[in-house]
């Protein structure tokens, strides 16, 4: 499969949790393949990149630091972060320099694997955008563990690929209309 190739798939179960002055995108997926496999690409810092628009300096499946490089051009290029919990094959949780928590939950499922996703923020108006982003990346984990990898579609290049409508209806979904949506 090539990138020229690739449209969306069909939208994910999403939700949005408030507390604290804190936001967390409950993002729910379904990947055809079983959690240990699902964990490889989730932790091996070599299959990252393929699907995430960062590389970590070293696999994510132990506690400690670790430094995440943007592959996707974005500013800064380095945030020091640090995985906190591991469970093999199960659940990680680490942190994406100041920006974020990311809690990535697996469960066996009659398909494969029911994937959680609880990206947690300080600033609301990214949870959005974040859903469209992560759906696409699960879009390229699919695709990676199918034989097929052609991500990272990362940064700009997005916007040719089904970004714009994936965040229009996760924003929709969401109730997070988009600025350029918002009247008044």
């Amino acid at each position: 499969m090539r990138i020229e190739d690739y449209t969306p798939s069909a939208p994910a179960e999403v939700s949005c949790e408030s507390e604290e002055g804190k936001s967390t995108l409950v993002f729910i997926r379904e990947i055809h393949h079983s959690p240990d496999r699902v964990w490889s690409a989730m932790t091996e810092a070599e299959k990252l990149p393929k699907w995430a628009p960062y590389q970590p300096d070293r696999n994510l499946d132990s506690l400690g630091p670790v430094t995440l490089r943007m592959v996707d051009g974005s500013e800064p290029e380095l945030y020091e972060s640090e995985v906190f919990e591991v469970i093999p094959n199960e659940k990680i949780t680490y942190s994406w320099g100041d920006s974020g928590v990311l809690t990535w939950l697996l469960e066996p499922s009659a398909n494969g694997t029911k994937l959680t996703l609880r990206h947690t923020v300080e600033n609301p108006e990214w949870i959005t955008p974040a859903a469209a982003g992560w759906h696409m990346c699960l879009d390229f984990v699919q695709l990676l563990l199918d034989g097929h990898a052609i991500g990272p579609v990362v940064g700009e290049v997005v916007m040719q690929y089904g970004w714009e409508k994936l965040a229009e209806h996760y924003g929709k979904v969401l109730g997070q209309p988009r600025a350029e949506e918002e009247t008044d």
